[in-house]
């Protein structure tokens, strides 16, 4: 198993240290760690540096929090960083960000980034929050790296575009109760899907953060959606996150 996003951090989570044992003991193979403003960026990076060939980071700039993050902070911080596997999360969140200047500066700041990892050769991240239909046609436009929908929820027309690009789709654990990632679940391919937990977000076990480890209820709740085995799965979406992020 491969936790394909997640945010072992500071500011979202204690006993970190327990929370890597924890996922070793379930018998996970890696974590993708999602750093994504410049005060988080030296703690992942030693992160990884202390759990070398089980957690590996991305850098990104969360849209979400465009009035408060530094972007040129952030833009020079991953260019400098050549140890991380992925630019993101970025992307676009019009759930929080209404105003359409911030939308407008959001795809602005957006485009950077797609060409900053078109230049270093990086795949994409992408946070798409009730945006996914101005993320897709952005990346169309400019991507030339591999690009994965985290914790993608939109609508079958999108998702059916999504695929025939040749992206991937992240899979959240809150597949277990939600009926938008169950949708995309039964529709997307596995050969495009890996799985992620977005720690400590969207916990399957109410009123509980959540954690790598229960990256497993992911891959239990694909099998049943998509008649396949809990091996199979596993296998393919393991495999998966290690091609799309060369690990």
């Amino acid at each position: 198993m491969i936790d394909a996003h997640a945010h072992l951090l500071p500011d979202f989570m204690k006993n970190i240290d327990e929370v890597i044992e924890n996922a070793k003991k379930e018998g996970l193979q890696a974590v993708i760690n999602s750093a994504i403003e410049p005060h988080q960026f030296p703690f992942a990076i030693q992160l990884a540096e202390t759990h070398p060939g089980f957690i590996y980071t991305t850098m990104g700039f969360a849209p979400q929090r465009i009035k408060q993050i530094p972007f040129k902070e952030a833009f020079s911080s991953i260019r400098q960083n050549a140890s991380i596997v992925a630019i993101g999360e970025i992307g676009l969140d019009y759930h929080w960000i209404h105003e359409s200047h911030w939308r407008n500066k959001q795809q602005e700041i957006f485009k950077q980034f797609i060409e900053l990892g078109n230049a270093l050769n990086k795949p994409l991240v992408i946070h798409s929050r009730k945006a996914e239909s101005d993320c897709i046609e952005i990346l169309e436009k400019y991507a030339k790296v591999p690009v994965l929908m985290h914790c993608f929820a939109g609508n079958m027309s999108e998702t059916e575009r999504v695929i025939d690009l040749g992206w991937m789709i992240s899979i959240p654990t809150a597949v277990i109760n939600r009926k938008k990632h169950r949708k995309i679940a039964r529709k997307a391919p596995l050969e495009h899907v890996v799985v992620e937990t977005d720690s400590p977000f969207l916990s399957p076990i109410p009123r509980k953060r959540n954690e790598p480890a229960n990256i497993k209820y992911a891959i239990d709740e694909l099998a049943k959606l998509t008649n396949t085995s809990v091996e199979e799965v596993d296998e393919i979406t393991t495999q998966n996150a290690k091609n799309f992020f060369h690990i």
